[in-house]
């Protein structure tokens, strides 16, 4: 890596800037779609409600709300996304850019029980998206949200009926948000789908989601120079640079089909997916002292580009023996992905206080050249499925996967990876008298591997795909009209970190065990309930271990996760609604060497809805208060890269289904 010391007497930037001279203009533009939307056609945005959809604690998420133990970046300690586990409509598609809300009406997290029955499970859970649809009688959704820290949300969604067997759920965004750590990302969305249905037993859904990052600041990470926590800093305040930014369009387009003729089932999805940044760059506070005097360093890179083409072939065949009714399946997922990334040089700003902002003007550098990854993978598999009525599920898969990864690496030797891994799963329920389901499951994976942090010298290279492995199992049981599902797990997937010249890359394995628990259902007519815990145990081993390199457990990994949500509609208020959030982490281990531990903190949220009709359309006005005692805690990465939590924030929005 190539250093460059910016001198002390460097011209300094005066202030942030936090929006850029054509935000205005572009606001203009999207307040005026929106309202030109409202005059034709109608979105089921107005009762969308997190808490009363989710079926478990495991997680869920409905339109920009989430809640549960997990999440599309976390389950049971590590991240299906990185894992290269989405799916759509619940076909594989190889994403390199998240979906907007344009597209997609919300999430459901495949784990444990969730994950019983579904085809080809993955080892570290699925995050399975659903497309928008058009609801029984079209509507459309206008939303203008105060969000977070003072930013702004604008957003029309619509849904119609074109013709006869021609439905569109559409819509455009426009975002203007504030983080906690004190940056800024401004967006604009647009995206929807269109669905043809043939006949009754066949369809056709094309659909786009495009999303441009007219600003996306980079925050900035904190790295300690022994083992202690950095002291406690000033929330929302801004001590990266301005120029550390990055504009660009991410897209995700793609095609599925369905037909159903008789016992007979053929689903086809193929997608493209790209993301682009016009600069790589970063900020970083290292050697970080407890009086909070630091290093403040930088790296500035060219244009990066990822892009992806994938697509999942299915067949299956339904046969039925009195009360059970056994598929087949045979199926095919394939993806060719390139990307770039390499070139950053690392730039030296000097001395610095970690919670005192100095802003240099950008320096002039000649950035590096890149390396360039291409990836070629396809997997045939056959899947039986047993769904035998009173008496339990059988779900058995068998993979053959043909990965090629290529690198071409400047001024170096070219780099290549083949492998033939055969895979497979055996996942089994059944019932226990009238109210209890015990189930269990073996999955074996190849998973993609994390991508280099920007604290890397290596920043976004992608390691090989690896295999993983996951063992589970547990039990269901109904309580009245709550369900309670208890289960137990061990993940073993190989642990990417660093090594003492900061290049990202394998380090040995790492074992997540742990024990979790859900509660979800109505208690009562008026009060819902969503409560549940996971329990770890964090193991690494290999060579770095052995040596003393690295601790037996990572940095990041946690004692203890848990989350309650409760959501409350008084008799005596028709339309109210009132719910709390409260989500609760034990102690984390915060560095490689496990000599600095995080303790535990728990959070509070509150929010309300009020819901009435307006000219007879339906409104919804909500307001959330999240971390309600503005606590102050660290969270640490794998990396042992330091960020606080969000500060208390105050986001308010109005919502008309016309």
């Amino acid at each position: 890596m190539i250093v460059i010391s910016i001198p002390a007497g460097m011209p300094r930037v005066p202030k942030i800037i936090p929006l850029s001279s054509l935000a205005p203009g572009v606001r203009l533009l999207t307040a005026g779609l929106c309202l030109v939307l409202a005059e034709g056609v109608s979105a089921q945005r107005a009762a969308e409600n997190v808490v009363r959809a989710a079926a478990d604690a495991f997680g869920s998420s409905v339109g920009d709300e989430q809640i549960g133990l997990y999440s599309t970046s976390n389950v049971r300690g590590f991240s299906p996304t990185a894992a290269g586990n989405i799916r759509i409509d619940g076909l594989f598609i190889d994403r390199q850019s998240g979906f907007s809300d344009r597209l997609v009406s919300g999430s459901q997290i495949r784990a444990g029980l969730a994950a019983q029955g579904y085809m080809l499970p993955a080892p570290t859970g699925i995050a399975d998206f659903s497309l928008r649809r058009v609801a029984e009688e079209p509507v459309q959704s206008v939303i203008l949200e105060r969000s977070r820290y003072g930013g702004v949300r604008l957003a029309a969604d619509l849904q119609a009926r074109l013709a006869e067997g021609v439905e569109a759920a559409f819509g455009m965004g426009y975002e203007e948000d504030e983080e906690g750590n004190g940056t800024n990302d401004i967006a604009a969305s647009a995206g929807g789908n269109l669905r043809f249905t043939l006949q009754p037993d066949a369809d056709v859904t094309v659909f786009a989601d495009y999303v441009e990052e007219i600003e996306n600041q980079f925050s900035q990470r904190y790295f300690t120079a022994g083992p202690y926590e950095p002291p406690e800093v000033t929330p929302l305040k801004f001590v990266g640079q301005p120029w550390a930014k990055f504009t660009g369009p991410r897209y995700n387009v793609g095609v599925l089909a369905n037909y159903r003729p008789g016992d007979w089932e053929y689903r086809l999805g193929m997608f493209r997916s790209s993301r682009e940044w016009d600069q790589q760059a970063n900020v970083l506070y290292t050697d970080v002292q407890p009086d909070g005097s630091a290093r403040r360093r930088s790296a500035l890179g060219p244009s990066t580009k990822l892009l992806s083409d994938s697509l999942e072939a299915r067949i299956t065949r339904h046969f039925y023996e009195g009360n059970r009714r056994h598929s087949l399946t045979v199926n095919v997922r394939a993806l060719d992905r390139s990307r770039d990334y390499g070139g950053t040089v690392g730039i030296d700003l000097g001395d610095a206080n970690i919670d005192e902002p100095v802003y240099f003007e950008r320096p002039d550098v000649e950035v590096g050249e890149q390396s360039q990854e291409s990836v070629e993978q396809i997997a045939l598999g056959l899947s039986y499925d047993l769904r035998w009525e009173d008496a339990g599920q059988l779900n058995i898969g068998i993979q053959q996967s043909d990965y090629s990864r290529k690198v071409i690496v400047p001024g170096s030797k070219d780099l290549a990876d083949d492998e033939s891994p055969v895979l497979y799963n055996v996942n089994a329920n059944a019932p226990i008298g009238e109210r209890v389901v015990i189930y269990g499951g073996i999955v074996r994976g190849f998973e993609e591997s994390p991508v280099a942090p920007i604290s890397a010298i290596n920043q976004n290279e992608a390691p090989p795909a690896a295999q993983t492995q996951q063992i589970d199992a547990g039990a269901r049981m109904t309580l009245g009209d709550l369900t309670a599902v208890a289960g137990v797990f061990e993940i073993e997937k190989p642990f990417f970190g660093f090594d003492e010249d900061r290049f990202f890359g394998a380090q040995g394995m790492q074992i997540n065990r742990g024990v979790e628990f859900s509660v979800a259902g109505p208690v009562t007519e008026t009060l819902q309930l969503v409560l549940g815990t996971v329990f770890y145990d964090v193991i690494l081993t290999g060579d770095a271990v052995d040596s003393g390199a690295l601790a037996d457990s990572p940095a990041g990994a946690i004692s203890r996760s848990s989350t309650l949500n409760l959501d409350y509609r008084p008799p005596w208020a028709p339309g109210w609604s009132f719910d709390l959030g409260v989500t609760s982490r034990g102690e984390q281990n915060a560095d490689s060497q496990g000599l600095v531990t995080i303790d535990p903190y728990t959070l509070f949220d509150l929010g309300l809805r009020r819901q009435f009709s307006f000219a007879e359309n339906d409104v919804v006005i909500r307001g959330r208060l999240t971390n309600v005692f503005d606590e102050f805690a660290w969270n640490a990465g794998s990396t042992g890269a330091y960020r606080y939590i969000p500060p208390r924030a105050l986001s308010v929005s109005l919502r008309m289904d016309i």
